[in-house]
């Protein structure tokens, strides 16, 4: 034994076996201070995105207690999480949960009742129920009031465990539903009662769903209907309605569009259907289809990834029939861009290398179109430079030179320049001056008060784009304070713009009326702030006159005062984006 000491203890070598056994401790509490770091960010995402939606207490079960001289049996009380991404179950003990009660840092007597401890009788069906419904009371109240002092509940919960099981990790973001004036409510918590078409184009939601989940043999032609009868309705629809035609009606056992399109089988009819349903799924989030297009971005973007992946949409990626999967990949596009979903997330969410490479090559695809565009706008921005003022036109020069006021607008409607041809869609015509005023032409079969309504109340159904219009104050009937919000796209990026208004309708004589839309001062809502890039100005001059009984002409002057505003009209102006015969067809849909 001396000679083995002698060996392996010297004095030489005390200081160093002194210093390695004096180290070992503090890299073992590095090690645990990261895995608490690391714990902590994914619960500050948990808690800041209210990911948990519901727990619960749905069921006990009892095993053998070898330990105790007081009972045979130890009760289990079995917890359900639900969450945005997963459902998950997991036993606990009336002990484990006494000793959460314990460690919470609310006062108790916030909290609910507690069951109190029995030494006889505790596995009693009595006392078995009771302390379930008390012990589900606690979870709910501490789900309700969770924040970032209650990271022992998370623990509690084994939360992390199911995330690593999941294939997710802490650097995920997490999705979170919108908090504004479109705030959707989950589908889950709503009974059939609240999910209730308020019009026409609601209830034919639940009827083409009906024959969707009927006959199967004929979904391609139900598409079909639908693709037809949504057209310049889609803006119709709630967004709550909206999520039903995508995801289903659990109370009504419907299956959404999602589920549907999941089906996959190798008959012609159900290949066509699928393309069909794709394309049908796709238009609702264009902005040539559908004017409330940013909405339904977002509404996708809510939907959860355990939703999105009923829809198997990596087998519309590489299955043998591909025509869908332009369409899919957009989609799929679409949602992670709007979630910001990392590597490791899109992974779980196709799970074939396949489609990971498929969609990998389309993003890249798509990066070089983008960066093609943008040269192209760039070229765009210096053609325009031609319709900029010279000396050869004086009297247009003078025009541009003055302060932008009602007064010159109204000074160029009644002079007779020189304005350039853009483009004419059935009599419809767009002229623009030197790229800053625009000019359009509508003769309109209908009586003028019904084209007063379309160019100021109905605008948002039929404009290019997506517009939302609130009245902040009504002064008289015909003269209020709006806000509009428009978003529109230039190329390949969104432009967001909100626009505060005097709007004023006067009537000249029985068959002329004048709408004119000036800058106000006043402030921009809160809600309006959150979401636009910028506040803007523009000026707007609407001549309406009665031609015949049910033949109104409108001709509408706008004076383009933001740079910004102006450079998404210059592809318009160069006639880039072929987005006015759209216009005009929505137009006169409502007539």
């Amino acid at each position: 034994m001396k000679q083995i000491l002698s060996q392996s203890f010297t004095h030489d070598s005390a200081p160093t076996f002194f210093r390695q056994q004096s180290e070992r401790p503090t890299i073992l509490t590095k090690q645990l201070n990261q895995k608490e770091c690391d714990a902590n960010e994914l619960y500050s995402l948990i808690v800041n995105n209210h990911m948990i939606k519901d727990i619960g207490i749905i069921k006990i079960f009892k095993e053998e207690d070898r330990e105790s001289i007081f009972k045979n049996h130890i009760v289990n009380y079995v917890i359900q999480i639900r969450t945005d991404y997963f459902d998950y179950t997991i036993p606990k003990r009336y002990s484990e949960f006494e000793k959460l009660y314990d460690q919470i840092p609310i006062s108790q007597r916030e909290m609910p009742k507690f069951p109190s401890k029995k030494v006889i009788q505790t596995n009693s069906r009595k006392t078995i129920a009771k302390r379930q419904e008390m012990l589900e009371k606690f979870l709910q109240y501490l789900l309700q009031h969770l924040d970032h002092t209650l990271y022992v509940f998370l623990d509690f919960l084994k939360i992390k465990q199911q995330f690593q099981k999941g294939g997710f990790d802490q650097n995920v973001k997490m999705h979170q539903f919108s908090k504004d004036e479109n705030a959707l409510c989950d589908l889950l918590d709503i009974g059939p009662k609240k999910i209730q078409p308020n019009n026409q184009a609601e209830q034919m939601i639940f009827h083409y769903l009906q024959k969707l989940n009927e006959t199967i043999n004929e979904r391609c032609k139900i598409f079909q209907k639908m693709e037809k009868y949504y057209f310049g309705k889609i803006q119709q629809i709630s967004p709550l309605l909206l999520k039903v035609l995508l995801i289903g009606d659990d109370e009504r056992e419907l299956q959404g569009i999602m589920q549907i399109l999941s089906i996959q089988t190798n008959d012609m009819q159900s290949h066509i259907s699928c393309i069909n349903g794709f394309q049908f799924f796709r238009k609702i989030l264009e902005y040539d289809y559908n004017p409330n297009a940013e909405q339904a971005i977002k509404l996708l973007s809510e939907i959860s990834i355990k939703q999105f992946r009923t829809m198997k949409i990596q087998s519309h990626i590489c299955g043998q029939q591909k025509l869908c999967k332009q369409d899919s990949l957009m989609i799929l596009h679409k949602y992670i861009q709007q979630n910001q979903l990392k590597n490791q997330m899109i992974t779980y969410l196709l799970v074939d290398d396949e489609a990971i490479r498929e969609y990998d090559c389309y993003v890249q695809t798509y990066l070089n179109k983008m960066n093609e565009e943008v040269k192209q706008l760039k070229d765009s921005n210096e053609n325009l430079q031609e319709f900029l003022p010279t000396k050869s036109n004086s009297i247009e020069y003078a025009i541009l030179e003055q302060d932008p006021t009602l007064d010159q607008l109204v000074e160029i409607s009644q002079m007779n320049l020189n304005w350039k041809y853009v483009q004419e869609c059935e009599r419809h015509i767009m002229y623009h001056l030197q790229g800053q005023f625009v000019k359009t032409i509508h003769p309109i079969d209908c009586s003028i008060d019904k084209a007063i309504k379309i160019f100021t109340d109905f605008k948002q159904q039929w404009f290019h784009g997506m517009i939302q219009k609130d009245i902040l104050e009504q002064i008289n009937e015909n003269k209020s304070i709006i806000v509009e919000y428009y978003v529109w796209e230039d190329k390949s990026t969104f432009k967001k713009m909100a626009f505060v208004s005097d709007q004023e309708i006067i009537k000249i004589d029985d068959s002329t009326y004048q709408i004119t839309i000036v800058p106000n001062t006043k402030q921009l809502p809160n809600h309006y702030k959150l979401k636009c890039d910028q506040k803007g100005q523009k000026m707007s001059l609407i001549l309406m006159k009665q031609i015949q009984l049910n033949h109104t002409e409108v001709i509408i002057y706008q004076n383009i005062m933001d740079l910004t505003f102006r450079t998404a009209l210059t592809p318009v102006i160069l006639k880039e984006i072929p987005w006015f015969n759209n216009t005009i067809t929505k137009l006169k849909a409502l007539i």
